[in-house]
């Protein structure tokens, strides 16, 4: 039995990249977490960590898709190698582990984790459960009227049509062995040749609509993949220009040198009676909550006082960059300038790979035929090199797409107001925020796939992600439209242009706009 394209290489870096996407997820939950969190709230942690693991394989499955599919020998059809991996099924598998993280079991945990602590935890598994089914119910009801209603694909065919007629009467016959057969005449005498109705090249040819019906599977797949790039072109297109905007900024407005003791006594100062004053505003709300319950105009307020907590803990971190109070303020202020300038240096970066993003989407899916495979060339380029390569390559421009999902996210939760805003703190984020950051990211990541296998199906050809897409999803009524006229591309283009325009417009965030000489001795 011939084994082309069989590669125990590949299964053993695929395994022990799982493990280590695991590691990952667990640093991230230990570094990250509310000091209220620990040893407690075991299955909200559960959730995370398998929601960023998750996300992470799904990424990782991309460049793994397009290995698996290269490990098949040049030799062979496709479809005769014996590929290591079953990555149409791993996808199916991603993307529904994706969905039920994102609808059902992160909400679940999320509902869980904000219950009154002195109800029992039967009860709260009990409540939790009752809104999820509420939840589940609902959107059963609405995807179910969806496919039964919209649950097809469309291909555009042209129609070919063609007469019949004896081989030897063919063979025999004086005419062009390119012209097509009208008729037969007579029970098998000669053809009659014209027209062009079998010319698919040269023949102007009806185009007719081929509708049959999508498995209920793919169907979830692009719905979800749908509903994330509502979020993605949002929050990503703020985060492209947002994330390295902010990292140079923040470097350009860094701290010369430390403040003296007085100076840092004296913004305390005005720190504190500005924590005061939110302290008033909280007990005001509560006191409305408890007279007049919580309307339209509360939930705002209440929104308001959560940016304005973000603010003052902000203003407090910036505070103390300046007057180290460690046993060791030389070093501490020697790893605070080291920070600064890996800021500058990455944020140098991200305008790289938010420019390179750009440019792949300008000259490779706006344009048709493209301008230049670019990306697509430079990832093939180094998996000649070296596979490795291009995998990491790929792996960086990917997980760059999802920084900037959660950095847009913050961004615009932060300066709008829009929804409440869970940012991510070391050693602060509480497992409520970390719920809802990986329910973002793991729809995110189905958005972030397909736009990758649009922008990359060169690298990705013949891949299982490709066909999924190119061969299915693309063509969903109702749905098609959305991918086949680019109007998520074009709605991304223009959040970065809006945020672009207002963050210049707009300045430095309220906590990094003061006068270098209010704050520091320079």
């Amino acid at each position: 039995m011939v084994f082309a394209g069989f590669n125990w290489f590949l299964i053993i870096i695929t395994a022990v990249l799982g493990l280590l996407s695991i590691g990952v997820a667990l640093y991230l939950l230990i570094s990250y977490q509310h000091p209220e969190d620990k040893n407690q709230a075991w299955f909200p942690k559960i959730a995370v960590i398998f929601g960023i693991s998750l996300s992470i394989w799904t990424i990782l499955l991309f460049p793994i898709d397009v290995a698996n599919t290269l490990a098949c020998s040049d030799s062979l059809a496709y479809t005769s190698c014996d590929l290591a991996l079953p990555t149409t099924t791993l996808w199916y598998i991603c993307y529904i582990a994706a969905a039920v993280m994102a609808f059902f079991v992160c909400p679940f945990a999320l509902y869980y984790y904000e219950a009154d602590s002195d109800v029992s935890i039967v009860k709260r598994w009990i409540n939790a459960l009752i809104w999820v089914a509420v939840t589940a119910a609902i959107l059963a009801l609405i995807l179910g009227i969806c496919y039964g209603l919209w649950g097809y694909v469309e291909y555009p065919v042209i129609g070919l049509a063609s007469g019949l007629a004896p081989f030897s009467a063919i063979s025999n016959s004086s005419e062009p062995l390119n012209k097509c057969i009208e008729v037969l005449s007579g029970g098998g005498s000669d053809p009659v040749y014209g027209g062009r109705n079998c010319d698919a090249i040269n023949g102007d040819l009806p185009t007719y609509t081929w509708k049959i019906r999508l498995s209920f599977l793919v169907y979830v797949i692009a719905v979800v993949t749908t509903i994330g790039w509502l979020l993605f072109m949002v929050f990503c297109g703020a985060g492209l220009v947002a994330l390295p905007l902010d990292m140079i900024r923040e470097f350009l407005g860094r701290p010369k040198t430390c403040i003296t003791k007085s100076e840092y006594m004296t913004r305390a100062k005005a720190l504190g009676n500005k924590a005061k004053g939110i302290m008033e505003s909280a007990a005001k709300l509560r006191k409305e909550d408890r007279e007049v319950g919580r309307g339209r105009k509360w939930r705002q307020n209440y929104r308001l006082l959560n940016q304005e907590v973000l603010v003052l803990e902000e203003e407090e971190k910036q505070l103390e960059l300046v007057y180290p109070q460690s046993t060791d303020p030389d070093y501490a202020w020697a790893v605070t300038v080291i920070i600064f300038y890996l800021k500058l240096l990455f944020g140098v970066v991200g305008v790289g790979l938010s420019i390179c993003w750009l440019l792949q989407i300008l000259l490779y899916i706006f344009v048709y035929p493209p301008v230049t495979p670019f990306l697509n060339t430079l990832f093939t380029d180094l998996d000649n090199a070296f596979p490795l390569f291009g995998t990491v390559a790929f792996g960086i421009f990917c997980f760059y797409l999802i920084a900037c999902v959660i950095k847009g996210a913050t961004k615009v939760g932060l300066n709008l107001v829009v929804f409440t805003v869970h940012p991510m703190k070391v050693g602060a984020t509480l497992m409520s925020s970390f719920l809802f950051n990986v329910a973002l990211v793991l729809l995110a990541t189905q958005a972030a796939i397909q736009f990758c296998a649009q922008a990359f199906e060169l690298y990705a050809n013949n891949s299982a992600i490709q066909k999924i897409w190119g061969g299915q999803i693309d063509y969903v009524m109702g749905l098609k439209y959305l991918y086949r006229l680019h109007v998520f591309y074009y709605s991304l283009y223009a959040c970065v242009g809006l945020t672009a325009i207002y963050l210049i417009v707009r300045g430095p965030d309220r906590w990094k706009r003061y006068k270098v000489e209010d704050a520091y001795v320079v």
